[in-house]
């Protein structure tokens, strides 16, 4: 019986496997204090452009990119932003003689990890796969 049972359990782990996949997916992750408004992808859009500065709450929203050449970045930038990257470095281009920067860029998604736990307001992207139990999930973006 016990056979039976694993070899149960296996044949099911298998079958579920492509519904458990969740490396092609991008997911806005925030610390423990997430803002309490509604995240989409029109909202993400400002605050990564910087035109939407705050919080509902009145806390600064500080956005983190990955580096221009990761994927995930450029999924997320193609996906939130609608735009490529040359496109974007015009963007920041022009916002530079307006005093807008562009957002916080670490090297890694574990980077992203740590600013957005230690920086009050912080909100970063990072695959599906490298989430934590205490990040919390604003908004899960499906890359294709």
């Amino acid at each position: 019986m016990n056979a039976l049972a694993s070899i149960v359990v296996a044949a099911l782990m298998v079958l579920a496997q492509p519904f458990m996949k969740t490396d092609d997916r991008a997911i806005v992750v925030i610390c423990h204090e997430a803002p309490k408004e509604t995240i989409d992808e029109k909202t993400l859009e400002r605050i990564y452009l910087k035109r939407k500065m705050l919080w509902d709450d009145g806390r600064k929203v500080i956005p983190v990119n990955l580096p221009a050449q990761n994927p995930l970045r450029n999924s997320f930038s193609d996906r939130v932003l609608r735009r490529r990257h040359v496109e974007l470095v015009d963007y920041w281009n022009e916002q530079h003689f307006r005093g807008i920067t562009p957002p916080t860029t670490v090297e890694s998604e574990e980077a992203v990890k740590v600013f957005v736990r230690e920086v009050d307001g912080a909100v970063g992207y990072i695959s599906a796969r490298n989430l934590d139990p205490d990040l919390n999930v604003l908004y899960t973006i499906r890359i294709e």
